[in-house]
């Protein structure tokens, strides 16, 4: 079992940004390389998990850029890094009151209405929480993409979703063929219900501190 170390840029990192553990790997692409990877996109030169950040994140020239996956209350597929839209959205001027519900008890309708650009900067202003399809569009050259599964308990299904997404759509397949995918969770249980889906996909379990030996044996089943 190979290591590999993981370089976040700081200009690309978001601001709740979490540790991550070292990435358990056999292919030889993965033998000892450091990767660039930019945080929510480029999340230090453009509002976090956004089409601009994608896109930003691309053209400067990171390896992957890290993308936060959620399901609406109905079902649809988008990008936010938050469990509540207080932190980057204009909630509370579109729906008082609402500002600490679960970002997955919005319908996509509903989150389709919130500006997460504004927060940001005034350049960003109107910016509109990005659906899953919209991610491939926004890749660059060779740039790959880090799929992080978000608090999926409040999202069911949603290990599903991104499983036939990378079989059957023709970009998103298109990116996993070329070794440009990995999928990336905290949750242990959301891991293992995503490797039974998709075993050919590169899977990262994050932690929030060093492992024990037993835990990254754990992991690496």
């Amino acid at each position: 079992m190979k290591f590999r170390s993981l370089a976040v840029g700081a200009l690309t990192a978001c601001l709740a940004a979490t540790a991550v553990s070292p990435v358990l790997a056999d292919t030889p692409k993965h033998s000892g390389e450091t990767i660039l990877i930019g945080h929510c996109g480029a999340a230090g030169v453009a509002p976090e998990n956004t089409i601009s950040a994608i896109e930003a994140g691309s053209r400067s020239g990171a390896g992957f850029v890290e993308i936060d996956i959620q399901l609406s209350a109905d079902g649809v597929p988008f990008i936010f890094h938050d469990e509540t839209p207080a932190r980057t959205s204009n909630v509370a001027e579109v729906f008082p009151g609402r500002e600490n519900d679960p970002i997955t008890s919005f319908t996509w309708d509903e989150l389709q209405r919130l500006d997460v650009g504004s927060y940001f900067s005034a350049q960003f202003a109107g910016e509109k929480i990005p659906h899953f399809d919209d991610v491939a569009d926004a890749l660059t050259g060779e740039t790959g993409v880090f799929i992080e599964i978000k608090s999926p308990a409040k999202s069911p299904g949603v290990e599903q979703v991104v499983a036939d997404y990378l079989k059957t759509d023709p970009q998103w397949s298109a990116l996993e063929a070329g070794g440009k995918i990995e999928v990336l969770s905290f949750d242990a249980a959301s891991n293992k219900r995503f490797a039974a889906l998709a075993p050919e996909v590169p899977l990262q379990q994050l932690l929030g501190s060093v492992p024990s030996a037993a835990e990254l044996e754990e992991i690496a089943s």
